[in-house]
């Protein structure tokens, strides 16, 4: 497995792994209308962030040969800063993290953690947080196993006519990539 920087020609294969791990994972807590009719297609705005990324914004993919098995999206925490306060000392976010459920438990997800983990810390920004669907048992196992603690912080989210539960999760700023083994 191979980790690498993405770039607009991973789009496609970045959304065909996000909707395959959203209907893997979300299958009992997302209607079902909504995975059906997940867009196949990369926005736009997407493509050009891969083609030249924001300030303290960086996509990673995991490769098996040929494919593109995961990929992670690290960046500022754009509900507590915007970009001109984004910097040292600000708090970064896993802004997605997806796997194919078919590499679910390989270490594809790890992998890709730990990389976002090091480009945050590298761009300076602390403490890491992650926002989760609360009813989401892998996504919270993940993050609890990798070292992430829940912090009392709960938001909604709306997708279609409903409004879904989060929760967030923030990584000790004591908690280095290199203990994380």
């Amino acid at each position: 497995m191979k980790i690498r920087t993405a770039g607009p020609a991973d789009a496609d294969e970045i959304v065909q792994v996000k909707n395959a791990s959203w209907r893997a994972a979300y299958s009992d807590i997302v209607d079902g209308a909504v995975l059906s009719g997940l867009q196949e297609e990369p926005s736009e705005s997407f493509v050009m962030n891969l083609s030249s990324p924001p300030p303290l914004w960086m996509t990673l993919v995991a490769e098996r040969g040929p494919d593109v098995i995961g990929s992670i999206t690290v960046g500022r925490d754009a509900r507590e800063c915007d970009r001109d306060e984004a910097g040292s000392e600000r708090p970064g976010e896993v802004q997605m993290l997806y796997v194919n459920p078919e590499y679910w438990g390989g270490g594809a997800g790890y992998a890709l953690m730990r990389e976002g983990h090091k480009a945050l810390n590298g761009f300076g920004l602390s403490p890491i947080r992650v926002w989760v669907f609360d009813g989401n048992r892998i996504g919270r196992g993940f993050y609890e196993r990798y070292g992430f603690e829940l912090d009392g912080e709960r938001s909604d989210h709306e997708i279609g006519s409903r409004t879904y539960p989060l929760v967030r999760y923030t990584l000790p700023k004591d908690r280095l990539v290199d203990e994380l083994v």
